[in-house]
């Protein structure tokens, strides 16, 4: 049992009281736990005070050992059965220990409490079993460790062994340079790492566990969960979105890339709640599709079949000939029928193609009039040579009508006497009515008939041949008109020929055209075609959307116009989940953090106003005089409850009043 343990303000009788070890107290502002802890960092802190130390060993070179031991030098101070402190031979480099087998061997190093060991330079050790091993280190807390230069373990079992570390809570451990763990058991074992949490590991280098349990395995990361235990992180701003950006995106900025995606995939491409995207349907042909990449493999598939079907079009259809400036019906390089063509137009500006039945007609009336000019050329040659004769006799018969007349005229009073010059006379004129060209009322028209047979009209002038023209014709100008039928009628023979080949050509393109419309039509129902409404192709497909499928994957990068296919959104869906997932662990963690940060600074605040109290009330080092004062609000005070001191010439005790 230590005889000294503690040096109190005793505020009733206004003077400094020193106790024992088990003697109850009152704290004079904030009750009794934090002036216990409030007197021993207080203590501590003057201890590692290299300047106070040096100023002690200059001013009085002598330690203070109650039933302590020490290893030479001055300066030190050894308080407690056992303690030890390192004087390092001179006052430079003392030491503190104060507790039943305390040691402070460091430099200017405190150990506080039974069984604390101060052995790294200007080290605290505050607590039952404490160490401070590391240079600058402290440890406070039953059985706390730091052994890292410059590191803190705070809690019972708390330990830091890292370079610079800080361990804070029960069992909490940070073995990583400048690394920090805290709460229960929490673990920063990485390089700059941290933890933060009931049992929170920090592993990889430069790693964060935020959180109860949360486990940061991999360099640079940072978790807010573990594998069986994952934390949502709300109310995250959004952020940035671009090729350099290093933000966290929240979970509707994934939203609305997945809607973005859905938009342009189209074919009723959708966005569930939880950010997946429903596979679109495109209808390639008679095919239903639900990627990109087998749409377009079935639309590459038709537009092939078409093109094909086109080059056959080509081969079978009517075309421009440039050489003959004209459409050729040429198939295989032989002249072709063109069939089923319907008839054309007949008028002056018509430029209607004409079929086999409308030149058919034509050259049936062709024919006929080719046969009526011939038998009216015959009639018009027979009343020729007939006129002729007629006009002969006509001749002949006013010559002879003029004699006649003479002689009538000069026997007129023989009229008797020439009767029978009259009855030849009327024979003659019978003749003329048989020879003449005369008028027949049965058939409306001159008769060239003689004798009761067809006769030709020769040396007939040429007629007028102009519209309103009634001459009669020669057979010059008959021949000519044949000349020019029977080169119609060739001509007509050779359309005829070429008309026939045409309506076989005709018939024959009218086929390939429909055949052709038939395939643009299946390709303008199964290819991706734009939509100018929507400004973007559409795989709408009777009037349904629909999916394109073996869609390759699409280059990922800022300036990447590709469009992605499923498995690449699955994986950025994946990606975002798992994102999601760890920033709610992170904001949790961080929440929590924050909650505990508020504690600390409370309990800071706290030991920061019972470090006040102690100044106050405790027995301090006056450096002015060189020795402790026992002044109070500036007044002298006394020691009470002092114990007899060793009266001796070597002695160093203080005395008290008896």
């Amino acid at each position: 049992m230590n005889r000294i343990f503690k040096v109190l303000w005793n505020a009733a009788t206004g003077t400094f009281v020193v106790t024992s070890e088990t003697a109850k107290s009152r704290g004079k502002k904030n009750g009794r736990r934090k002036l216990a802890v409030s007197a021993l960092i207080g203590l501590s802190s003057i201890m590692v005070s290299a300047d106070a130390l040096a100023n002690a060993g200059n001013d009085t070179g002598d330690g203070v050992t109650p039933t302590g031991t020490q290893t030479g030098g001055k300066g030190w101070i050894a308080i407690g059965t056992d303690a030890t402190a390192n004087t390092y031979t001179n006052v430079d480099g003392a030491s503190a220990a104060m507790g039943y087998k305390a040691s402070a061997m460091g430099k200017w190093s405190t150990a506080i409490g039974s069984y604390s060991q101060s052995t790294g330079d200007s080290s605290l050790a505050l607590g039952v079993k404490s160490v401070s091993a590391g240079d600058r280190a402290i440890a406070m807390g039953a059985s706390s460790s730091a052994s890292g230069s410059y590191s803190m373990a705070m809690g019972v079992y708390a330990n830091s062994s890292g370079a610079k570390s800080v361990a804070l809570g029960y069992k909490s451990v940070a073995s990583g340079a400048t690394s920090s763990a805290l709460g229960y058991q929490a673990t920063a074992s990485g390089d700059d790492s941290a933890a933060f949490g009931n049992g929170a590991k920090a592993i990889g280098t430069n790693s964060v566990a935020l959180g109860s349990g949360s486990v940061a395995q991999e360099d640079n990361s940072v978790a807010v969960g573990n594998s069986t235990t994952q934390r949502q992180i709300t109310y995250v701003a959004k952020g940035d979105i671009n090729s350099t950006s290093t933000d966290a995106v929240t979970g509707a900025q994934i939203y609305s890339l997945s809607q973005s995606v859905a938009d342009r995939l189209g074919g009723g491409a959708s966005v569930n709640s939880d950010g997946t995207v429903n596979a679109p349907l495109y209808e390639v042909g008679t095919g239903i599709y639900n990627n990109v990449g087998s749409a377009l493999s079935a639309l590459n598939t038709s537009i092939t079949n078409t093109e094909a079907s086109v080059a056959g079009l080509a081969e079978d259809a009517l075309l421009w000939d440039e050489s003959i400036s004209a459409f050729s019906a040429s198939h295989t390089g032989n002249a072709s029928k063109i069939t089923n063509l319907a008839a054309g137009t007949l008028a002056a500006d018509s430029t209607d193609a004409v079929n086999g039945s409308q030149l058919f007609d034509t050259n049936e009336k062709v024919d006929k009039n080719t046969a009526d000019i011939a038998t009216n050329t015959g009639s018009i040659n027979q009343n020729t040579a007939d006129i002729t004769a007629n006009t002969d006799s006509i001749n002949q018969n006013t010559t002879d009508i003029a004699a006649n007349t003479t002689s009538i005229n000069q026997n007129t009073t023989d009229i008797a006497t020439n009767t029978t010059n009259i009855n030849s006379l009327s024979d003659s004129v019978t003749t003329l009515t048989d020879d003449a060209l005369l008028w027949d009322a049965a058939s409306g028209a001159f008769s060239a008939k003689h004798n009761g047979s067809d006769s030709k009209i020769t040396n007939l002038a040429a007629g007028t041949l102009a519209a309103d023209s009634t001459d009669a014709v020669n057979g010059s100008q008959l021949f000519d008109t044949n000349e020019k039928v029977d080169q119609n009628t060739a001509d007509i023979t050779t359309n005829t020929n070429s008309i026939n080949q045409n309506t076989t050509d005709i018939a024959t393109n009218t086929t390939n055209i429909n055949n052709l419309s038939d395939s643009i039509t299946t390709l303008t129902d199964d290819a991706l075609l734009w939509d100018a409404a929507s400004g973007a192709f559409s795989a709408n497909h009777n009037g349904s959307a629909s999916k394109i499928t073996n869609l390759a994957a699409g280059t990922l990068a800022a300036d990447s116009t590709d469009a992605v296919n499923g498995s690449q959104l699955f994986a950025t869906n994946e990606n975002v989940s798992q994102n999601t997932a760890d920033i709610t662990t992170n904001t949790n963690s961080i929440n929590q953090n924050t909650t505990d940060i508020a504690t600390n600074t409370t309990s800071i605040n706290n030991l920061s106003d019972s470090i006040t109290t102690l100044t106050d009330d405790a027995l301090l080092w006056d450096a002015a005089s060189g020795t402790f004062s026992a002044s109070r609000s500036g007044s002298a005070s006394k020691i009470t409850n002092l114990a007899a001191g060793t009266l001796a010439a070597d002695s160093t005790d203080a005395v008290n009043g008896s």
